[in-house]
């Protein structure tokens, strides 16, 4: 029994690693077992790939009319038993490798064809909104469950037609496609519109039946202000990264390039003229060294630090040569707009 427990401890592990340290534990694997192998090598299909960019687990291709995976070729290893080592902990790395893999190309393979759609437009409103319990249901395998695969997805990354995707994003709910379908209305029209115009196109254009208080909601969650109060969007919106979680897991998303970024907090603070959830505006020459300061305990803006232990804090960024140029432009709009400068930043500009 306890033996059991803890290979089911290393296994999460393992399914938790980025795909470097993951290579790292195959090779080490395959370079301690070579001389005396006591199993046979097969691999799972043989689209190939060893050219990967760092922290890519794999890329999708187009072949025709369909679309296929491609990865190292650690990622495509299977293993047959053929005698017992004479150290079990080879066996069970053996088991733990193959697992990893299987579960990888059984996920990956099973979202191109449900999410054969967007991977056509790249459009994210022609996803189909599953959840991880959903996935499950519909694409079973044998010791693969919620927990092993929110641990898998959360780690991996793959490459489209040049772009970089979080696999966890292919798990989409009903919310975020509705949310990128209601942006998608507004920035479609030449006016301001009432919540009301927006929920009478989405039902006559798209099906979708929401009430003014979700529609208003979702347009909240992107940063999208009222029809009365549009002259407070920020003029940099759609160049700017999706909303993250500033934590250590995120970090590896943020470039190491010159750029501005905005921290915001959960709840609204309120400004002489309206509230925000936006209390810092920053600028950088490196992203990341700068975004990683801030998860250091000696920290030294102080209500920044507050935000970030008491309640959580997100980042957003925008990646541009002329960041001094574009922090400045923000910290000016958002004191015309908001009356004073977001409540971490100091007067001085």
């Amino acid at each position: 029994m306890k033996n059991n427990v803890i290979s089911r401890m290393i296994l999460a592990n393992i399914l938790e690693m980025n795909i470097n340290k993951y290579l790292k534990y195959v090779y080490k694997f395959i370079n301690k077992t070579s001389k005396a192998p006591f199993y046979r090598i097969h691999h799972i299909d043989d689209r190939i790939s060893n050219n990967m960019p760092k922290g890519i687990t794999g890329t999708v291709k187009r072949e025709k009319d369909d679309f296929k995976f491609y990865s190292s070729e650690y990622l495509k290893l299977d293993f047959e038993l053929l005698d017992e080592p004479s150290d079990t902990k080879w066996k069970h790395s053996m088991n733990w490798i193959k697992t990893k893999n299987l579960f990888i190309h059984h996920i990956m393979n099973n979202m191109l064809e449900l999410q054969r759609d967007f991977f056509e437009t790249n459009d994210r409103k022609k996803m189909v909104p599953i959840s991880l319990k959903e996935f499950l249901e519909k694409y079973q395998l044998p010791y693969l469950d919620i927990s092993r695969l929110s641990r898998l997805i959360n780690n991996t990354f793959i490459s489209f037609n040049n772009s970089k995707y979080f696999l966890k994003d292919l798990f989409c709910n009903k919310r975020k496609i509705y949310t990128s379908i209601v942006e998608h209305v507004i920035s479609q029209q030449t006016c301001r519109m009432r919540d009301n115009e927006i929920q009478e196109i989405l039902r006559n254009n798209y099906n979708i039946s929401l009430t003014v208080r979700t529609i208003c909601n979702y347009r909240r969650s992107i940063n999208i202000p009222a029809y009365n109060k549009i002259n407070l969007t920020n003029p940099y919106r759609k160049q700017f990264s999706r909303i993250l979680q500033l934590n250590k897991k995120n970090l590896h998303i943020v470039p190491d390039k010159a750029g501005v970024y905005e921290i915001s907090a959960i709840n609204h603070i309120k400004y002489p003229k309206f509230s925000s959830e936006v209390i810092y505006y920053g600028r950088s020459n490196n992203l990341l060294n700068r975004i990683r300061n801030y998860l250091c305990t000696n920290i030294k803006n102080f209500t920044i630090k507050h935000y970030r232990n008491s309640q959580g804090i997100f980042l957003r960024y925008f990646a541009t040569p002329e960041y001094v140029y574009v922090e400045k432009e923000l910290l000016e709009r958002f004191i015309s707009q908001f009356g004073s400068l977001p409540i971490a930043n100091k007067l001085k500009m």
